[in-house]
């Protein structure tokens, strides 16, 4: 019963984490820009309270997920299951993606914050090189997101995986 349970909260936290990152990525940032009734100052000063508050949901459920997954594997071993290698697997991939959030709350976000506060999106000036500086940030911050995205629907298919064994 308690395993039952360890796994219904493994599979929450990462329903929680993964559609989170997808919905903010694929639905409401897009959408957000393509308001006409907001400008672009208006659409980042959002943004930066949004993305916040994602990046401190995923240190909080990263962090879950991970204690969860080491709970699940300990109990695997006491009970002498041979585990395989998926277990270890997932610890990799769920670790692999908190140490990409963390780096995103405490070291990308605050610096695009700090950049998007600073500038004028609506009347960009071609000669500010902060505007190159963002953009640069930003594309980092995007792929590293589409890199926890990609590890989260590896974690599925390894959880469906030893399911189906």
């Amino acid at each position: 019963m308690i395993e039952w349970a360890l796994i219904f909260a493994r599979d929450v936290a990462l329903a929680v984490w993964l559609g989170g990152l997808i919905v903010i990525d694929f639905i409401e940032a897009p959408a957000k820009f393509r308001a006409p009734e907001i400008d672009r100052n208006q659409a980042a000063a959002v943004g930066r309270q949004v993305f916040a508050a994602v990046n401190q949901m995923e240190v909080v459920v990263g962090a879950i997920l991970l204690a969860l997954l080491l709970l699940l594997n300990s109990l695997a071993t006491a009970r002498a299951v041979s585990s395989g290698a998926t277990p270890r697997a997932s610890v990799a991939c769920a670790g692999l993606m908190w140490i990409v959030a963390l780096a995103q709350n405490f070291w990308f976000r605050p610096r695009i914050s700090e950049l998007t506060r600073s500038l004028d999106l609506v009347n960009r000036s071609a000669e500010d090189r902060r505007y190159t500086a963002l953009r640069r940030w930003h594309i980092l911050y995007v792929t590293l997101d589409m890199f926890k995205i990609i590890l989260g629907l590896l974690l599925v298919g390894l959880w469906t995986h030893s399911v189906s064994s």
